[in-house]
């Protein structure tokens, strides 16, 4: 599955429409002889255990990446490494892309990321969400939760998704306090019935040193 997203993002143009994606996600399937419920409950089950899914999602991440060494013409990323004085740098260590659908058991992606060391104070944290299936006359709207903890602090942010678009929620932390971690969660309500299928993809989570001129550039937040 990582190395199918990799293909959609890299190349969107061979992959236009949703329906397109999901005949590369489903070939994923096929060769795994799973089904789509299977994979939806493993992530269920691993979001609900992050520590075990972590572990995993690094030897995945390593053997992908060895994988890549092996072609000669691209390089792996470090499996781990301290990010903690980087600007402007992704975070984001999950899969980029959840589906919503009312026959889940529970609609909600869960991600909580903890540095090696703490993350610098006064860093920001810019979660970006493309959001397409909104229907319209959607009682119940999904909501975003971005949250930084400090040693003694935690701020959270709150964003309603109204529609389709590019969604961006911004959380500030305490100029003189380091970040020990960032986590959150994307919910849809399950008395929402009201819907096919909601897509979440582009999952971006990038974190900006205090007084970025990444940060503050015009335009760099959308709100």
């Amino acid at each position: 599955m990582m190395i199918a997203e990799a293909m959609v993002e890299t190349i969107p143009d061979s992959f236009p429409t949703s329906d397109v994606r999901e005949q590369v996600y489903e070939a994923v399937f096929r060769k795994h002889q799973l089904t789509q419920a299977d994979y939806d409950s493993s992530l269920i089950w691993y979001g609900k255990n992050l520590d075990l899914y972590m572990g995993i999602y690094k030897l995945v991440l390593k053997d992908v990446n060895a994988n890549l060494n092996a072609l000669g013409e691209i390089k792996p990323s470090p499996l781990s490494g301290d990010v903690s004085a980087q600007d402007s740098v992704d975070i984001w260590i999950f899969p980029r892309y959840f589906t919503f659908k009312p026959e889940r058991v529970s609609n909600t992606l869960t991600f909580d990321i903890k540095p090696e060391t703490p993350y610098s104070s006064g860093s920001a944290y810019v979660l970006g969400i493309s959001v397409w299936g909104i229907p319209p006359d959607l009682k119940h709207k999904p909501v975003i939760h971005l949250s930084a903890v400090h040693a003694d602090t935690i701020i959270t942010v709150k964003k309603d998704i109204t529609g389709d678009g590019f969604y961006e929620t911004i959380v500030q932390s305490v100029v003189t306090k380091q970040v020990r971690r960032v986590f959150g969660y994307v919910f849809m309500n399950d008395a929402e019935a009201s819907y096919q299928r909601i897509y979440l993809h582009d999952i971006r989570l990038m974190k900006y040193n205090h007084g970025s001129k990444a940060l503050t550039a015009p335009q760099a937040i959308e709100n």
